[in-house]
C-alpha cells in the first residue's frame, strides 16, 4: 500500500494498493515481440504485393509515415497482459485475429488497387445514464434522458462494423457499466476478431463483474481519472466517491486479467511538470498498461468556455509523452498515449479514417468532440457512413506549428 503524495509533499489519507507493472522489462523479450510483429506485417505485405521488391518498397513507406506520426522507434515499450502484447491504445493485442486484421488493413492503404476499408477503433456510446456530473462530458446535454439504443441495436452496430473490418470497439456512455447485462450479451454475440474495451468512471466495476467481462471476451477497461488527489478528482466528476470507484475498478480489472488504462482530461489548471509527474507515479503504482492524455475541447459541459490548451500546455504534455515512452528512467512506467501529438503532425485520425464516434442515439460523428450528426449509423451501411464522414472536416490542427 502507498499513500498518494501531492507535489507539495503533503499526504492524503487514501491508501492505494500497489500493483505489479505489466510493462515488459526484458530487452530480449521486447526484441522478440518487435521481430514477431514486424514479420507478421512483412508477410502480410509480401502476400499483397506479389513481389519482394514491391513489399520492401511499401514497408519503407509505412515506416516513414509511422515515424513521422510517432517521432520515435515503434515498440519502444510493451505491456504484457494475459499472454498478449500491447504497445499502442489504437492497436489490438498481439497475437490475435484482431492484430492480424489491423495490420492487413494498414497494408491495404498502400495498395491503390486494394479496398482500404477497415477501422482501427469504433466508439459507441451505449447509454445516456450516469450519476456523475463530469465537467468536461461531451454528452452533457443528453445525460439521463431516456435511452434509445436497444441491445439489438448495439449488437447490430457491432456486427456491421466487425464485417467492415473494425479491430477495436470501445463502449462508452454515459456510464456503460449501468448496462453491464447488455454488455454481456454484446460480447456473447460478437465475433472473436475484434478487441472490446469499456470506457468507464469505474462505477460498478466489481471483482465479479470484471471476471465475468473477461470470461466473455472483454480486452480492457479505460478508467477516467482526472487528478491524483481524491478531492480534486471528485470535484471534477461531481461525485463524492468518484476517485475511490476509479481506483477500485483498476484493481479489480487488473486482477481479472484485463488491460487497464487511466484516461486524464488534462486541463490548463492541471498541467504542470509536478502534477504530471505525480499522476504518472500513481499510474505506475496502480500497474496500468496505459495513460491516455486528452486535451479538453469547448463542447458538451465545456461548451462556450475557454478550455482550449495553449502551446506551453501541450508542449508539457508532449514532453511527458516522449519522456515516459522512451527514457530509461521511466521504463517501468505505463505507456503514454497522446493522440493530439500525432494529429499535429499528420492530421486527424477521426472522421472514418482510423476511428469515429456513434452517439447515444445511434448517429455517427467525426469524433466525440465534433458534436455534429453526420448520419444514422443504424440506417446507413458502414461503407456509406464512412463515405459521408470523409466529406466533413474535424476540428483543425496546426500541422507543424513550431515543430
Amino acid at each position: 500500500m502507498s499513500t498518494i503524495i501531492s507535489p507539495n509533499k503533503t499526504s492524503t489519507s487514501l491508501k492505494v494498493p500497489s500493483q505489479k507493472s505489466p510493462i515488459v522489462s526484458g530487452t530480449l523479450e521486447k526484441k522478440q515481440i518487435k521481430l514477431r510483429v514486424a514479420l507478421q506485417m512483412f508477410n502480410i505485405t509480401l502476400k499483397k504485393a506479389g513481389s519482394l521488391f514491391k513489399a520492401i518498397e511499401v514497408i519503407k513507406k509505412m515506416r516513414a509515415k509511422y515515424q513521422r506520426a510517432f517521432g520515435e522507434t515503434m515498440l519502444t515499450k510493451v505491456s504484457k497482459v494475459d499472454d498478449r502484447y500491447f504497445w499502442r491504445l489504437g492497436a489490438p493485442g498481439f497475437p490475435s485475429k484482431a492484430s492480424y486484421k489491423m495490420q492487413s488493413n494498414e497494408a491495404n492503404r498502400f495498395f491503390s488497387e486494394q479496398n482500404s476499408k477497415g477501422l482501427r477503433t469504433l466508439f459507441i456510446a451505449i447509454t445516456k445514464k450516469c450519476p456523475l456530473r463530469c465537467e468536461h462530458c461531451f454528452e452533457w446535454e443528453n445525460l439521463n434522458q431516456e435511452d434509445t439504443l436497444t441491445t439489438k441495436d448495439i449488437i447490430d452496430l457491432v456486427h456491421k462494423y466487425q464485417d467492415y473490418g473494425t479491430t477495436q470497439i470501445m463502449l462508452s456512455g454515459g456510464e456503460p457499466m449501468l448496462r453491464v447485462n447488455d454488455i454481456y450479451k454484446v460480447l456473447d454475440a460478437a465475433k472473436e476478431e475484434t478487441d472490446f474495451w469499456i470506457i468507464t468512471s469505474g462505477l460498478g466495476l466489481t471483482k465479479e463483474r470484471a471476471k465475468k467481462l473477461k470470461a466473455k471476451g472483454l480486452t480492457g477497461v479505460m478508467v477516467s481519472l482526472d487528478h491524483f488527489l481524491p478531492e480534486k478528482h471528485n470535484q471534477f466528476r461531481g461525485f463524492e466517491s468518484a476517485f475511490q470507484n476509479a481506483i477500485n475498478a483498476v484493481v479489480n480489472a487488473n486482477q481479472a486479467g484485463l488491460v487497464t488504462t487511466l484516461s486524464l482530461c488534462a486541463t490548463k489548471s492541471f498541467i504542470t511538470e509536478n502534477n504530471l509527474a505525480a499522476y504518472m507515479d500513481l499510474a505506475k503504482e496502480l500497474g496500468v498498461s496505459f495513460v491516455q492524455l486528452i486535451e479538453p475541447k469547448a463542447v458538451g459541459g465545456y461548451k462556450g468556455k475557454d478550455v482550449e490548451l495553449e502551446k506551453m500546455h501541450y508542449e508539457l504534455l508532449e514532453d511527458t509523452f516522449l519522456k515516459y515512452n522512451s527514457e530509461l528512467a521511466f521504463q517501468q512506467y505505463p505507456i503514454v498515449n497522446y493522440l493530439n501529438y500525432h494529429q499535429r503532425r499528420i492530421g486527424c485520425f477521426g472522421g472514418g479514417d482510423r476511428f469515429f464516434y456513434i452517439d447515444t442515439d445511434g448517429y455517427a460523428h467525426l469524433c466525440p468532440f465534433c458534436s455534429s450528426q453526420v448520419s444514422s449509423a443504424l440506417e446507413f451501411s458502414a461503407e456509406d457512413t464512412i463515405d459521408l464522414l470523409t466529406q466533413y472536416s474535424c476540428h483543425s490542427f496546426s500541422l507543424g506549428d513550431g515543430f
